[in-house]
């Protein structure tokens, strides 16, 4: 099970490390906002879902991507955290009156479209974090999120909500994610500027 879902995780993470800016008219111009309605399934087979707002004021430009990158490989998690804790906010992943700072935002061309991965500097939820067995919170420093949206705004994604990054891995990065499973992003949505 956690192989599995760090392979997911790092598969969010990967565009972190090969991220080039996109070519050709699929790039869009920040700002954009999104709409995201999660999905989460908890260990017991219980469910649970809610709405995130996701607004990019611009995407990361190359040399803060290198900081935060050079960060990670030389000083594990702990710098990765103090990089994107530095680095300027680029927009805002909100749920009802929280409101969380993105401080990585990269698109790329991806098979459905544009591929938008987000990086936060503070967990955003503890999913089954409320369980009698529940690990500790202690080192889930960031949320990942990673949108597919095709030409028009319109696609799907995936969310670590608490997890922690170390170098390692066939893309150089490992994410372990606190919740069993990746929460799902079952329908995401451009809103019109």
């Amino acid at each position: 099970m956690k192989r599995s879902r760090n392979l997911t995780a790092v598969a969010l993470l990967a565009t972190l490390v090969a991220a080039p800016p996109l070519l050709g008219g699929m790039q869009q111009k920040a700002p954009e906002t999104f709409t995201a309605n999660l999905h989460v399934t908890g260990g017991g087979g219980g469910a649970a879902a809610a709405t995130i707002v996701i607004d990019i004021k611009r995407y990361t430009a190359d040399a803060e991507r290198t900081a935060v990158e050079t960060a990670l490989e030389t000083g594990g998690f702990a710098g990765f955290v103090a990089a994107l804790q530095k680095a300027p906010a680029v927009g805002t992943v909100s749920h009802g009156e929280k409101s969380w700072p993105i401080r990585w935002a990269r698109e790329q061309a991806g098979p459905k479209g544009r591929a938008i991965t987000l990086v936060t500097d503070q967990p955003i939820f503890f999913v089954g974090g409320g369980a009698a067995d529940a690990k500790p919170r202690a080192g889930y420093e960031v949320a990942l999120i990673q949108l597919q949206v095709d030409s028009i705004g319109l696609g799907d994604g995936t969310m670590a909500a608490a997890a922690r990054v170390r170098p390692g891995g066939e893309s150089g990065v490992q994410v372990d994610d606190y919740a069993d499973k990746p929460i799902k992003l079952v329908t995401v949505v451009r809103k019109a500027q």
